[in-house]
């Protein structure tokens, strides 16, 4: 069998997804058209992982975007032969992997790339070398990304809403297996909570972390914001004085802050939402956005609230209701509950059967 993924250049939500896919298929070989500098002895997946010839690149490793639209011949390219099932786990270019006749593909879905379809326009007022040449590029790159679509026999996304993107864009039907959360490691159990507000995401234009500084800013309320992306330097020009950049943390220093702070915050219309969730894991509750995966992960009053529009004055009302909201730990940790890695690998791994059964396309 063979697993193939786009990159591996932070450890995340689909990195965590690509750990429980080796739990239940542990003598896969697993293919990423680069893995990022530094990640190579981060952890068992990153040190067994595979590497595409586009990582022998200058600064493929580090700037792995400015080579987007060579990612389709990369993996069209790569040489299968030998396998009798490939799942594709992208968000990108991976399911343009090619497979023998009769070996079926499965492609597990994080998003058709948002740079391509929904939030073309945001990514390509990026001023940097990455922006310029996806918008000389992205005519071409949605036809080739709807024709390695076609390639795969079965779809499996990771919410309804990309469910549905999925149609939208391919034209394609798709099956739902939501991606994993858990609790992250931490010995701060049992701490009281402050009133800190928390942020925590790549900070990139779609995740919208400059509405969760300006309601900072308005309320006077201390939040902390933890990742890194292209966007930090617009972002801490926002930053008031009660905002706390602390960049990209571990595993265990997001834990303590999920264990500490008083509500997250989470603005973008997003895919799915592994955060809240594991802010919800730790007893967090959350005020998100109420647009996108959020309203099939959230339930509102009881693990999180929703705020209606993508402005810091709506955040800053529900940031209030949250304050003055009854919230029961318990119940938020029941919340997250309902997305743990077990069922994960039960429900892909149902996925993998059902497509066994039926056998590839006809070729």
């Amino acid at each position: 069998m063979l697993i193939v993924q786009d990159w591996i250049v932070q450890w995340g939500g689909a990195e965590r997804t690509l750990e429980e896919m080796l739990r239940i298929f542990p003598d896969a070989t697993v293919v990423v058209g680069v893995l990022g500098r530094d990640r190579r002895g981060q952890n068992a997946v990153t040190r067994r992982v595979r590497e595409t010839w586009l990582a022998r690149l200058p600064f493929a490793r580090s700037h792995h975007r400015w080579y987007l639209p060579l990612y389709p011949v990369v993996f069209s390219t790569l040489d299968t032969r030998g396998f009798d099932l490939v799942v594709s786990s992208t968000h990108a270019f991976a399911k343009m992997v090619r497979t023998a006749p009769g070996v079926p593909h499965l492609c597990y879905c994080y998003s058709p790339p948002r740079y391509l379809w929904d939030l073309q326009e945001t990514y390509q007022r990026d001023s940097g070398l990455s922006g310029k040449i996806l918008g000389l590029a992205a005519p071409l790159l949605r036809a080739v990304d709807r024709r390695g679509a076609a390639q795969v026999d079965r779809f499996v996304g990771i919410s309804r809403y990309i469910a549905d993107r999925i149609r939208r864009a391919y034209g394609r039907d798709a099956s739902v297996v939501y991606p994993p959360v858990g609790v992250k490691p931490t010995s701060m159990g049992g701490r009281t909570r402050g009133d800190t507000l928390l942020s925590l995401s790549r900070l990139v234009p779609y995740k919208r972390v400059d509405l969760a500084i300006l309601a900072a800013n308005q309320l006077g309320h201390p939040l902390i914001v933890a990742g890194e992306g292209p966007e930090r330097q617009r972002l801490e020009r926002l930053a008031g004085p009660t905002v706390t950049f602390v960049g990209e943390v571990s595993e265990e220093r997001a834990g303590e802050l999920m264990e500490t702070c008083g509500l997250m915050l989470f603005c973008a219309e997003e895919d799915f939402g592994i955060a809240p969730l594991e802010a919800n894991a730790h007893g967090l509750p959350v005020v998100a956005f109420g647009r996108g995966g959020s309203l099939e992960t959230m339930r509102d009053g009881v693990s999180g609230l929703f705020f209606d529009e993508a402005t810091a004055e709506s955040l800053v009302q529900g940031i209030r209701r949250a304050w003055a909201h009854p919230w029961q730990a318990a119940s938020i940790r029941a919340n997250a509950r309902r997305f743990t890695a077990q069922r994960f690998r039960e429900d892909f791994a149902a996925e993998v059967r059902l497509l066994l059964q039926v056998g590839a396309r006809a070729c």
